[in-house]
């Protein structure tokens, strides 16, 4: 599986020359029940296969305050999207690994949800993710995320966004996420 990423890896950064989009994303979590806050950035590509399925590939840094423990995450996930009057359903499978400390170990997600556009530039999201480790080796991955976010189109090819993440499960925060997006 960690050659698969490692491919995965050089594609994203070839990707990023060809790619439909690239998103970066500052996340700030803060921690429940003793988890500790943390300044997390995202990196992905995006490219449409066709007008219902599009591919998926990122890598998200986390670092804790405090300890300054650094976790990474690298993901790949297919979206499909379907309009249903004036609404978008979609869902995005993905599969991933995450590093920490010595302690690495894949993981899947799935997350459906809607999305509505307004004024031809505004867009609202709704989701729910559910992610778990594959196998039974303890790492303590599975987690529910309730999100929701709102998205500006600023030009034809700048867009950004705020999203709000509330997460459940072996891993207990909520986070404010704003990101910047540029289609090609």
């Amino acid at each position: 599986m960690k050659k698969v990423f490692a491919i995965a890896a050089l594609m994203a950064v070839t990707g990023l020359v060809n790619a439909a989009s690239v998103t970066v994303e500052g996340q700030f979590q803060q921690g429940h029940r003793g988890a500790r806050d943390s300044d997390n950035y995202a990196l992905s590509v995006k490219e449409s296969i066709n007008k219902t399925f599009a591919a998926d590939l990122g890598f998200t840094a986390y670092q804790q305050d405090g300890t300054k423990a650094l976790s990474n995450r690298l993901e790949a996930g297919v979206t499909g999207t379907v309009p249903v009057g004036p609404v978008n359903l979609y869902t995005r499978a993905a599969v991933g690994e995450k590093f920490s400390n010595g302690s690495d170990f894949e993981y899947y997600s799935v997350e459906p949800g809607v999305t509505y556009t307004m004024f031809d530039k505004l867009t609202a999201r709704v989701g729910y993710r559910f992610r778990n480790g594959f196998g039974t080796n303890g790492n303590l991955d599975t987690t529910h995320t309730a999100r929701a976010g709102v998205s500006y189109a600023v030009t034809k090819k700048d867009t950004v966004g705020v999203r709000y993440d509330q997460v459940r499960g072996d891993s207990f925060n909520h986070s404010v996420n704003f990101a910047y997006t540029r289609s090609f």
